[in-house]
């Protein structure tokens, strides 16, 4: 409440000094009272993120692609490995 009262008497202040149009300063007061009110938001940890459910990626809405997940941090302690081995090819089965 402080900062908005704070910033209206700047705005009023503003406003009497300037001969102009008063479009400037209203605009300026709005966002400085919009870039305090923005709230930042926290991404899950890998375990609890209910998108990937913990895997670091999940696949794209038609089934297609890996997309790697947007909405938890990644583990500090295991880098995202490579896939190597047989169990990471994709196998092709013809009739």
């Amino acid at each position: 409440m402080k900062q908005f009262l704070a910033v209206l008497f700047c705005g009023l202040i503003l406003s009497q000094s300037y001969s102009g149009s008063s479009t400037a300063v209203v605009t300026v007061v709005g966002g400085i009272i919009k870039g305090s009110s923005v709230v930042v938001v926290q991404k899950y940890k890998r375990k609890d993120c209910p998108v990937c459910k913990g895997k670091g990626w999940y696949m794209s809405g038609d089934g297609i692609k890996r997309v790697d997940c947007g909405y938890c941090e990644p583990d500090k302690q295991n880098p995202p490995s490579t896939c190597s081995g047989d169990k990471c090819k994709t196998q092709v089965i013809r009739k």
